[in-house]
């Protein structure tokens, strides 16, 4: 009998986090005509390595973002003695220029708003994603 009873509590251990987790899982649209807003206003524009350049954060650190653009989700947060090798740059639709850039040693890429950099980041024209 106490077999069942651990085998049933095992099992609800599992079931009941799924559960909850697929109702957090809803999705609702906006409303018809509505400005996207936080993630939904970050876009994902075209790139490609055209730069040989590298730096470092500014300050303390600086986010890697999934897009260029504070709305936009973190990828990771690097300090200032990691390098960062760069591929290219844009202006953002709030005319920020922000660029992407790949974390030294790894795979992991994104974009970083370009006053985050410690030398302001690619900015040349024909860096330009």
């Amino acid at each position: 009998m106490g077999t069942i009873r651990t085998k049933a509590r095992l099992l609800t251990a599992a079931v009941v986090p799924l559960l909850a987790a697929s109702a957090a899982l809803a999705v609702t649209a906006p409303p018809a005509g509505a400005a996207p807003s936080g993630a939904d206003a970050c876009t994902h524009p075209a790139w490609s390595n055209k730069s040989g350049g590298k730096g470092t954060a500014a300050g303390s650190s600086a986010l890697i973002r999934t897009g260029p653009s504070e709305d936009c989700g973190v990828t990771a947060e690097v300090g200032t003695s990691v390098t960062l090798y760069y591929h290219c740059w844009v202006t953002n639709s709030a005319g920020n220029k922000w660029t992407h850039v790949r974390i030294g040693g790894t795979e992991v890429n994104g974009w970083v708003y370009n006053a985050r950099l410690d030398d302001g980041g690619s900015k040349d024209p024909s860096n330009r994603c």
